[in-house]
């Protein structure tokens, strides 16, 4: 199991890793003429998008992609680049870069930065708690409507962990299964449960080490 490279977002200056999603984002490679395939275990999905955010909306600005035929037509009028410099950093994939697309997506993205490696987990997508800072966009056809900072919820999952110092509660094939398929989830739901007002704001067994 590895840890997943996911989405990138900036906004006002800043860089911000995907947590959650609340609906995925309507990009998909296969229409404009490529079928992406995995050329690691850190990126399953074979590729992966860097995203520009303002108050006008979401723009596809980068696009990080390995093709399942080696085929790699322009997109919006970009080529795909493959510098030998950079294959460390791209990980074997083609560079879209400044691909300038907007989405007209509805629905709800949480991101967070400032990451705290001691939170590390080595599979799927690091946890909401593991970012110092953790703030939700909103969306509706396109455009960012509100912002909201869940930085205080991070932190106080945080002090929940440490002060659960008991010993572990012995766990079965189906919790074990339940584990490694919510580290690999994106499902909003999933990962920022908190956001359900009828839910208790306590983080579930098996997402704790």
């Amino acid at each position: 199991m590895t840890a997943q490279i996911g989405d990138k977002f900036t906004f006002h200056g800043s860089d911000y890793s995907i947590v959650a999603i609340s609906t995925p984002i309507q990009f998909n490679p296969v229409q404009f003429g490529i079928t992406p395939l995995s050329a690691c275990t850190a990126c399953w999905a074979g590729y992966w998008c860097e995203y520009d955010i303002s108050e006008e909306g979401i723009v596809l600005k980068n696009l990080y992609i390995n093709s399942r035929d080696n085929n790699y037509p322009a997109i919006n009028g970009v080529e795909a680049e493959e510098d030998e410099r950079e294959k460390f950093q791209y990980m074997g994939h083609h560079l879209y870069k400044n691909i300038g697309i907007r989405m007209k997506y509805t629905g709800k993205i949480l991101v967070g930065k400032d990451f705290l490696r001691e939170y590390y987990i080595h599979m799927g997508y690091q946890r909401a708690w593991a970012y110092q800072t953790l703030v939700e966009f909103i969306f509706e056809d396109g455009n960012l409507i509100e912002t909201v900072d869940h930085s205080n919820m991070a932190e106080k999952l945080r002090e929940e962990i440490k002060k659960d110092t008991g010993k572990p509660k012995p766990y079965t094939e189906q919790d074990i299964a339940r584990f490694v398929k919510n580290s690999f989830s994106l499902d909003i739901d999933v990962k920022a449960w908190w956001m359900k007002p009828y839910t208790e704001q306590k983080i579930p067994d098996f997402f704790k080490k």
